[in-house]
């Protein structure tokens, strides 16, 4: 035997020990092969070895290197089925097997599936072996195999498609390896491997172990943690115990801590010798130690983020700094977002789905755009059409995406179907989906072949004609395109050998690439903290550790209860038929061994932390593994944590405190061609209005005009087909009786005229773009109308409708490109007015009352200097000024609402009864004043706005106070 075992506990040598090895294998002219865990590990090593200019000559893998040596010398020729196409496989055999299985998650099941299949495998359980054992315990205990042997035929349907097939799987073909160096030793040789890093083996780990070290006779070095009696260490007891027969020798290392800094060596040392050990001594923690709760996960990342940027201000190098996280318990989203904030650089490694990188999700959306095969819709919407037009290159100039999806959302299309026709009725054609759409019918290996050179085209478009070097920002691109590309030729292989279980639609693959990840990040790198799991952490130390997310649940996690063949059934399968399967681990025992490990790592210092809430305010439990820890120490750890309150925010000064012109607020408008353009501009009374509520929204709204995505709110939509509809109405009854007055003669006509114009006009004002609530607006529309009409001829007005949507100061340039024959309003100073005015109503004796159409809730006349709501005023004051006439009242006439009653104001000495409220009659020279007031209102709003001033008003900006735009004002209050 030329095993060597090498234990002990954390920081004990074992690296050392290892090294050494593989300079004596180098000293001896051997070529020997270094396995470690993580592709990070295989990096840190080959920089040591080459640090120590023995880096020649040893080659550095993870376990899939060497089973891919072991493979290569064992001459295994039949090529390996992909995991991508076994999991296809298993699911079409799985689709036909019992109404038990079928009725399961589809891709829960399969996966599972395939982690029984790979045990299996790896255990050497012949299809055979498998079907007698469950029989056997089928025969032994009735009620309780109920679909177990449907398991047992999909096994065997699943070896037997292999063998059509012509392929192994993984998990076949490193036994089948392992089997082949075991009959003949001397395929392998000599060479050395040693084994360093790993917290514990697998089955096929330790099968490789056996066969490498005990019956090939190679020399094996193999590194476990363990140490005899330890708490912390009862997870590895049963890898030690198999390993232990297996070995020549084992070198057992004595606990050592002069790795500590002296400052932090008793409390760390401490942690490291004590931990889990009942009746340990307490000594003192001495700052080495200390624990942090935010009151929500960003309140508990935020205090980490604090402590991070003191030890960097204090010259701790970024990189002897670590973050240890579990996705389940911490979100690196989040993360990410605190870290940038605080500008501390960090990295991070994790799997991420192809779809978050923009090749991927390009060629996603791209594949949803495909037709059926058999001439059914494309599945996609608007965003997957998108995605793809919007893919790097792909388009010269990106607003053309943009006017495409300002365009569909606006007018409600949702389809990519429908998007698609909207795009190529003013572009070009999108041939791309018509050489998807031809291929696809060609079969599924044409397809295969099509999108393969789609996501290579579509890696290429940005960076054609280069010859660049990728940037540390475009590895991940590089790393989808590889995974894609590797699913692809998967999919292409079993499409050559089973047309039938590979995808045959572009939609059906979509669902399949959807599923695919790929690498993402960095490891360890100067001048960033590194983000790492528990086990990426192991072979390294650090300065200062922080461990986050210390959650009930997530540290120690939850047991995860075997999918199939739970542990009770392979309990009663091995009594009754001697087939023995893998048994559920203790989890808590190899959860305390993860904690042991991680708390290992720091040299100085120790931080943990947790959040008492999620971030909606629901409580959370801290993790029981913090009290272990608070029990080694004299301190009341606890009762000294830092704490973060969920929603606390740093101190900031009062946005009413920041001054205009600040650098905290929006700076006033200075081009001398900007100003010159507003002083010679006609004003409309709305602009006016938001002027006077808030001039940075009026500069939002007004000035930079930024085109909304979404459609024209239905409210805007029906007030407008409103104003046309009652227009059109009252200039039919003109017509028709020589009168616009409504009476009660003439309401069922007007009635059946609304109607008439409602529908004419909704073609130019869609009342929704959903399809489905139109007849339910239009009712709802048409009934209100209709109670207005059913209230103006009840009232019998003794005022004519003369003038109806009449504009003044229009010079063709206004939204409906009409010129108007009146000129604009002179306020005084060099301001000019332009209007549309809804309708001017005129008495017998020629005097005018002014009508604006409003949805409902009018401002009363009291209100209006206050409320800076001077429309009706300014158009009264048009009206006596453009017409001519003498102008007796104004008012804001609600279309809906539970009061339809107008608002206003009425001259009281003119002589004119109207139904209406009576605090809005006036005396003549109270009219006079407050129409005088309004027109002064509005041309300092004028001559405010000429200025450049842009003084933010937040307590009228919006409709309930409050700013509209801060990211633009920064006044959020």
């Amino acid at each position: 035997m030329a095993i060597t075992l090498i234990t002990g506990p954390a920081n004990a040598g074992k690296a050392e020990l290892v090294i050494e090895a593989v300079r004596g294998h180098l000293a001896r002219g051997e070529e020997p092969l270094l396995i470690v865990p993580t592709r990070a590990d295989v990096e840190h090593y080959l920089r040591e070895l080459a640090g120590d200019r023995a880096a020649i000559g040893v080659r550095v893998e993870r376990f899939a290197g060497l089973i891919g040596e072991a493979v290569l010398r064992a001459r295994i020729a039949r090529p390996v089925l992909g995991g991508l196409a076994r999991e296809r496989l298993l699911e079409a055999l799985a689709a036909g097997e019992d109404p038990l299985l079928r009725g399961r998650s589809r891709r829960g099941f399969t996966r599972a599936l395939a982690e029984l299949v790979s045990e299996l495998q790896v255990r050497r359980v012949s299809p055979g072996r498998l079907l007698s054992a469950l029989e056997s315990w089928g025969a032994a205990d009735r009620d309780g195999t109920s679909g177990q042997g449907g398991l047992g035929r999909l096994y065997v349907d699943y070896r037997d498609a292999l063998r059509r097939l012509g392929r192994h799987d993984a998990e076949q073909r490193s036994v089948l390896a392992l089997d082949a160096l075991r009959e003949r030793p001397a395929l392998w040789g000599r060479t050395p491997v040693l084994l360093y890093g790993f917290d514990d083996f697998t089955t096929l780990q330790l099968d490789a172990i056996e066969t490498l070290g005990r019956i090939v006779d190679a020399p094996v070095t193999v590194s476990l943690p363990y140490e005899p009696g330890r708490a912390a260490f009862a997870g590895r007891a049963s890898t030690f115990q198999t390993l232990l027969p297996l070995a020549e020798r084992e070198r057992r290392l004595p606990p050592r801590a002069e790795h500590y800094a002296p400052h932090a060596r008793r409390a760390l040392g401490q942690l490291e010798r004590s931990l889990f050990e009942p009746r340990a001594a307490r000594v003192p923690a001495g700052g080495a130690v200390r624990l942090l709760e935010g009151g929500g996960e960003r309140a508990e990342l935020e205090l980490v983020a604090g402590e991070i940027a003191a030890l960097l201000q204090r010259g701790v190098p970024a990189e002897q700094i670590g973050v240890l996280v579990r996705p389940a318990g911490t979100s690196l989203e989040l993360l990410e977002e605190v870290f940038s904030a605080a500008a501390i650089a960090f990295t991070a490694q994790r799997d991420r789905p192809l779809r978050d990188a923009p090749t991927g999700r390009a060629l996603l959306g791209l594949l949803r755009c495909v037709a059926g095969r058999d001439g059914e819709a494309a599945t996609g919407e608007l965003g997957d059409l998108l995605a793809w037009l919007r893919a790097p290159g792909l388009l010269e100039h990106q607003s053309l995406a943009d006017w495409l999806e300002l365009t569909c959302r606006r007018s409600g299309v949702q389809g990519a179907t429908a998007a698609r026709e909207v795009w190529q009725a003013r572009h070009w054609r999108l041939d791309a989906i018509d050489q998807l759409e031809q291929a696809q019918q060609r079969g599924p290996a044409a397809l295969l072949d099509r999108v393969a050179r789609e996501l290579y085209w579509l890696f290429c478009a940005p960076r054609r004609s280069a010859a660049e070097v990728l940037g540390s920002g475009e590895r991940d691109e590089a790393r989808a395109l590889a995974a894609g590309r590797r699913a692809l030729a998967e999919l292409r292989e079993l499409a050559r050998g089973a047309p039938e279980l590979a995808p045959s639609s572009a939609g059906e693959l979509a669902e399949v690439l959807e599923h695919v990840v790929f690498p993402s990040g960095h490891g360890p790198q100067p001048g960033a903290v590194a983000v790492l799991d528990p086990l990426a952490l192991r072979a390294r130390r650090v300065r200062a550790l922080f461990v986050c997310g210390l959650q009930e649940g997530v540290f120690p996690a939850r047991a995860r209860p075997q999918p199939l063949l739970a542990e009770e059934d392979r309990r009663r399968l091995a009594e009754a038929s001697g087939l023995r399967l893998g048994e559920q681990e203790d989890l808590l025992a190899v959860e305390r061994y993860l904690l042991y490990a991680a708390l290992s790592r720091p040299q100085e210092q120790l931080i943990l932390s947790w959040h008492a809430s999620d971030d909606e305010g629901q409580p959370t439990s801290r993790s029981l593994f913090v009290d272990d820890v608070c029990d080694l120490f004299e301190e009341d750890l606890l009762g000294e944590r830092a704490r973060r309150a969920l929603g606390a925010v740093d101190d900031l000064p009062p946005a009413a405190e920041v001054l205009p012109g600040s650098a905290g607020a929006a700076r006033p408008l200075h081009d001398e061609r900007l100003l010159a353009e507003l002083a010679a501009r006609p004003w409309s009374a709305s602009s006016l209005e938001k002027r006077i509520d808030c001039p940075v929204a009026w500069f939002v709204e007004r000035m930079l005009r930024p085109q909304a995505l979404e459609p024209d709110p239905e409210p805007l939509v029906r007030g407008a087909l409103a104003h046309a509809a009652l227009k059109d109405t009252l200039e039919g009854l003109r017509r028709e009786t020589g009168s616009a007055r409504l009476t009660r003669s003439s309401l069922q006509r007007a009635r059946e005229l609304l109607g008439e114009a409602l529908s004419v006009n909704e073609a130019e004002h869609p009342l929704s773009v959903s399809p489905e609530r139109r007849a339910a607006v239009r009712r709802r529309l048409l009934a209100d109308l209709e109670r207005y009409l059913a209230l103006a001829a009840e009232s019998e007005s003794p005022l004519e409708p003369a003038e109806l949507e009449l504009g003044f100061g229009f010079a063709g340039d206004d939204d409906r490109g009409e010129a108007s024959s009146l000129p604009a309003l002179e306020l005084g100073g060099g301001i000019t007015l332009r209007g549309r005015i809804d309708r001017i109503d005129v008495g017998p004796g020629g005097e005018a009352v002014v009508y604006d159409y409003k949805g409902k809730d009018p401002p009363a006349a009291a209100r209006w200097i206050k409320d800076g709501k001077v429309q009706v005023a300014l158009y009264m004051r048009a009206a006596e000024e453009l017409l001519g006439l003498p102008v007796a009242g104004g008012f804001y006439q609600p279309l809906t609402g539970a009061d339809l009653r107008a608002r206003g104001v009425l001259d009281g000495d003119a002589g004119i009864e109207l139904d209406c409220v009576a605090k809005d009659v006036r005396e003549h020279d109270e009219l006079r004043e407050l129409l005088a007031e309004a027109l002064a209102t509005a041309r300092a709003a004028a001559e405010h706005a000429v200025s450049g001033a842009l003084d933010p008003r937040p307590a009228t900006c919006a409709w309930k106070g409050g700013c509209m735009y801060p990211t633009i004002c920064r006044c959020e209050r």
